[in-house]
């Protein structure tokens, strides 16, 4: 008879600890069963303003001079018609005649751009009149927050040896400007 209490004991034991079991495998599942709730907020801040923001005469050849008008529109005069734009017009008497213009270019944002393109389109492509340009050139960064100048160079052409009857001419300059790295 002892035994089977023995034993009736063992299995009572047995029974417990199962059931001790159970319970914390259903305390367990319920506590990681628990829905997991993450919640963020983010925002971009950032500001893309490039612009050409001056254009000035800066140095002449001979009796070569800027043309300003105060329409400051097409065929108004050396102007900035708009943040990414610039024409440029000047009044070149003789052969060799020249006028260099400083254009100041600002990052007013906080992306770096970079130069896509530039487009030029002259009034009278006849003239003989050239246009050169420096500092400034397709796959150049300028960074947020950054300001810098290029030229451009207008010249009436020294070769020529008699006055042609049309010398006018006005060229646009468009700078086309991406966020760096997105350009071709």
């Amino acid at each position: 008879m002892n035994n089977e209490k023995h034993e009736a004991r063992n299995k009572n034991i047995l029974i417990g600890a199962l059931l001790a079991v159970i319970l914390i495998m259903g305390v367990g599942y319920a506590a990681f069963a628990q829905q997991l709730t993450i919640n963020g907020n983010a925002s971009i801040t950032s500001t893309w303003q490039v612009e050409m923001t001056n254009i000035e005469a800066t140095s002449t050849n001979g009796t070569g001079a800027d043309v300003v008008s105060a329409d400051q529109g097409v065929d108004g005069g050396t102007a900035l018609l708009n943040a990414t734009t610039a024409q440029f017009k000047a009044d070149l008497k003789s052969p060799g005649d020249s006028v260099t213009y400083t254009v100041t270019v600002e990052n007013k944002g906080d992306i770096d751009a970079e130069v896509a393109s530039i487009e030029f389109t002259e009034g009278n492509e006849e003239a003989p009149i050239s246009y050169t340009y420096a500092g400034i050139a397709q796959g150049n960064v300028l960074t947020g927050g950054d300001t810098t100048t290029f030229t451009v160079t207008v010249t009436y052409d020294a070769e020529v040896e008699s006055q042609p009857e049309n010398v006018e001419n006005t060229l646009v300059m468009h700078v086309n400007y991406v966020q760096e790295g997105q350009g071709n």
